[in-house]
């Protein structure tokens, strides 16, 4: 809102000038060029205080050391604009060793985002590729280390895309995973005293063994979950998506010749279309052989009836 003030005041300032360009134009040129200078001057200031690194953390990310009771996971998802991933990647993960912790995983792609080709050449090709550098990091850092991790890191945001810090409560979940725990463990020392009494019968002491087991798989399922837990709220989990302007590479390759497909030649095809022909030739005689007696017999009866009808015609006349 206040950069707005600011141009529409700048504005303002040029229209008035303007309208009194002919009794007053030196004067008009030079408020003109102190009105620019200072909107300039405050528009930097205003993208200076509003900076990535007064808004990369939060209270959400700084642990309370008076309250002792509570047991809170702490999470952060960032996606940030750099000059250069790769070398800000090599910098955030010097910073997380710097701070005790660790990288869980990366994962750096260059994401081609369209191609084009330009013929500068009879046999060559420019070839330019517009593409863009992604990096996405996981990072573990020790809890009381996750805001002073973030304020380094935000000395690399060029442009902020969004920041999401959540701290979850998770202290009934530990109570509840104890809990479990120890039942579990009640559970197991009366099924061992069940199996010791069972003696020799085996039937018996076979079904208390797989319940035992069964309860037992249960109680180190309880204990992970357990240790899962202690391990977030010990270690803060980062994710971090960079990425930068877009590049253009250009590459020049070898133009692709025009090849034609083959083509059997004049007199071969020649020769070919008359042994087809006297192949059709041959198939049609063989096909009147073998209706030589249909043949006949047509034969047989056109000669009667041009017998009979002169017959016919010569007593007709006499």
């Amino acid at each position: 809102m206040k950069n707005t003030k600011l141009i529409i005041i700048a504005l303002a300032a040029t229209l008035i000038g303007s309208c009194n360009r002919a009794d007053h134009k030196s004067h008009a040129q030079i408020s003109e060029m102190e009105l620019n200078a200072y909107v300039l001057e405050e528009l930097v200031s205003a993208d200076q205080k509003y900076s990535p690194e007064t808004y990369i953390s939060s209270s959400a990310a700084v642990e309370n050391p008076n309250d002792t009771t509570r047991k809170v996971i702490r999470t952060a998802d960032l996606k940030f604009k750099v000059k250069d991933v790769i070398k800000a990647t090599y910098n955030i993960e010097n910073i997380v060793v710097k701070h005790n912790g660790f990288v869980e995983n990366t994962y750096l792609t260059s994401q081609i985002d369209y191609t084009k080709e330009t013929t500068i050449k009879e046999d060559s090709i420019l070839l330019t590729t517009y593409y863009s550098v992604i990096n996405t990091l996981v990072l573990r850092v020790p809890n009381i280390q996750l805001d002073a991790t973030l304020k380094e890191i935000a000395q690399l945001v060029d442009f902020m895309d969004h920041r999401t810090i959540n701290t979850k409560d998770v202290t009934l979940d530990l109570l509840a995973k104890k809990l479990e725990q120890n039942r579990l463990g009640n559970y197991d020392s009366r099924m061992r005293s069940a199996v010791d009494s069972k003696g020799n019968r085996l039937n018996d002491v076979t079904e208390a063994e797989n319940n035992l087991l069964s309860k037992q798989q249960l109680a180190d399922e309880a204990k992970l979950a357990n240790m899962q837990i202690l391990d977030k709220i010990k270690f803060s989990t980062i994710t971090l998506e960079l990425y930068q302007n877009q590049n253009i590479k250009y590459e020049v390759i070898a133009k692709e010749k025009p090849i034609q497909s083959y083509s059997t030649p004049f007199g071969t095809r020649f020769i070919d279309a008359l042994k087809f022909g006297w192949t059709i030739i041959v198939e049609i005689f063989l096909f009147l052989i073998n209706l030589w007696a249909i043949i006949l017999i047509a034969a047989l009866v056109f000669w009667g009836v041009k017998y009979f009808r002169k017959r016919f015609s010569k007593r007709k006349s006499e």
